[in-house]
């Protein structure tokens, strides 16, 4: 029913970017179901700041597969289940653009764990990812990495999940876009 999703990028600038690294956790509301998680070949230069914030180097992505060559596999994924992520205004706009340049169209409903850790757990002090990991005791091992990120992002929908209340979650699927 879920996809949660994670990417690494090139750099920060949606549109003028490609994806590094993705990773995607199929989650079925209780459990997960499957994990997909590859380096990819952005076919442009990974800008230094991002190189040293995730530790992916042009030199280990230089032989990994080329998005084009994933898009199949990767949209037949996604296709069928809700995309969530962690700032999904960041990972759902490139992964679609990536999967429009081979031909497929993304739409699906989105779901923000940014948003919806704010109407669950409110007051804290932040909602980056790493911050959320470390108030709920969340494992994060390799953070900036697409594999961890999502793992510790699924581990963080199923507690929005236990405690949503309030139906936050029915609410968010609701609002389609």
């Amino acid at each position: 029913m879920f996809a949660i999703v994670d990417i690494e990028t090139t750099g920060g600038q949606v549109g003028a970017n490609n994806i590094t690294e993705i990773a995607i956790v199929l989650y079925n509301g209780t459990e997960i179901e499957g994990k997909f998680a590859t380096l990819v070949n952005p076919c442009m230069p990974i800008q230094k700041f991002v190189q040293s914030l995730t530790g992916i180097t042009d030199e280990m992505v230089a032989t990994a597969p080329k998005f084009n060559q994933l898009a199949p596999n990767i949209y037949n994924l996604l296709k069928d289940r809700v995309f969530v992520a962690h700032n999904v205004s960041f990972d759902y706009p490139i992964v679609g653009q990536e999967l429009a340049q081979c031909g497929f169209n993304l739409n699906t409903h989105k779901l923000c764990t940014i948003k919806l850790a704010k109407k669950i757990f409110p007051g804290l002090p932040k909602y980056g990812l790493g911050t959320l990991c470390k108030e709920l005791n969340i494992i994060l091992k390799g953070h900036h990495r697409a594999s961890d990120d999502a793992l510790a992002t699924a581990e963080l929908f199923s507690m929005l999940i236990r405690h949503d209340r309030n139906g936050e979650l029915q609410r968010m699927l609701k609002k389609k876009g």
